[in-house]
């Protein structure tokens, strides 16, 4: 089972916290989803920790942060595993205090500090995700059940009010799980369809870029430019003779911008011109920018007028930035 890779919607409001003033108009509203985004993310990395104990005769395709099409639009999958025996979609909640899933009218909230407080349901969300999924399984001519589980991510999270149509349990007992389901369930599908199945849906799932700006009325005037030390994470490090200084913690780094780069293609999409990259990474110069590029990037445009580059996908540079805000937050 491959490593999560830190999703894009996650990276996209860690990167806009970090570089909006905090008396922008959508602080308050990016910061709230990246709070939620965040332990919405570490309760996923748990899960992935337990379904690699599960001592399976069959090992399964383990497909995270998933788009699955439903007429029209997508539903976010958090964990859908694909097994020749079974296909599960997990619906991982990182939740405190006491949970109340109240079937006489489909509404779920919790008990917290004496306060209740009504939140989404998570129930509802994983039949969503069960029926999309069970739907496009039968577009590809393979109709089959699919199963669904709520996994609670964390111990302080107690279930007074059982979901009615639905499993849930936690986190350490995932591993028994989907044991239980491989005993109970023959194989149906074939080592090619868990592949196939996986392929198709890792190409849907590629989000655009550009649009977290349009979600929350931010415009490029509004974000802080520079690059991004390694050390402190604070923006600004100013670029010297081959190699970038941080004047808040005097750190050094040779190629501090590829993570800063990856920060642009975050928010606006992964086609960068000189003009752009001088202005993103504070540079003083175009030929700066046009160097840096040229060593890191891939050149697209034939106009020397029109220059532009490709920033390659490499998430990994973000996973550090992301490490630490979770770190700091606990």
């Amino acid at each position: 089972m491959g490593k999560r890779s830190v999703p894009e919607r996650l990276a996209a409001l860690a990167v806009l916290e970090s570089r909006i003033s905090t008396g922008h108009p959508s602080n308050e509203r990016i910061r709230g989803d990246l709070e939620m985004r965040l332990a919405g993310y570490a309760g996923e990395k748990k899960a992935d920790f337990y379904l690699e104990e599960a001592r399976m005769k069959e090992k399964p395709v383990v497909l995270k942060d998933v788009m699955v099409p439903a007429g029209g639009r997508f539903v976010q999958v958090d964990t859908l595993v694909l097994h020749p025996a079974f296909v599960l979609v997990l619906e991982v909640k990182n939740m405190t205090g006491e949970l109340y899933f109240d079937d006489a009218n489909g509404q779920f909230y919790r008990m917290k500090n004496g306060m209740r407080e009504g939140m989404r349901n998570p129930e509802d969300q994983l039949n969503r995700s069960v029926a999309a999924t069970e739907r496009f399984l039968a577009s590809i001519e393979l109709p089959v059940r699919v199963h669904g589980a709520i996994v609670l991510a964390s111990y302080n999270g107690l279930v007074v009010q059982s979901p009615v149509s639905r499993p849930i349990f936690p986190v350490d007992r995932l591993p028994g799980h989907v044991e239980k389901l491989e005993q109970e369930n023959r194989a149906f599908l074939r080592r090619s369809d868990l592949q196939y199945v996986g392929d198709t849906l890792k190409l849907l799932s590629r989000e655009k870029q550009d649009q977290y700006l349009r979600w929350y009325n931010i415009t490029d005037t509004d974000l802080m430019t520079g690059v991004r030390c390694p050390g402190c994470y604070k923006v600004g490090m100013e670029r010297g003779h081959g190699k970038w200084n941080c004047k808040s913690c005097n750190a050094d780094s040779t190629d501090a911008h590829l993570a800063t780069l990856q920060e642009y293609r975050t928010l606006c999409g992964d086609q960068i011109t000189s003009n752009e990259a001088q202005r993103f990474l504070g540079l003083a110069n175009i030929q700066s920018a046009i160097r840096l590029l040229t060593s890191c990037c891939q050149y697209t445009a034939n106009k020397k007028r029109n220059r532009k580059w490709t920033i390659r996908k490499e998430n990994i540079y973000l996973e550090k930035f992301i490490n630490h805000l979770m770190y700091e937050r606990k």
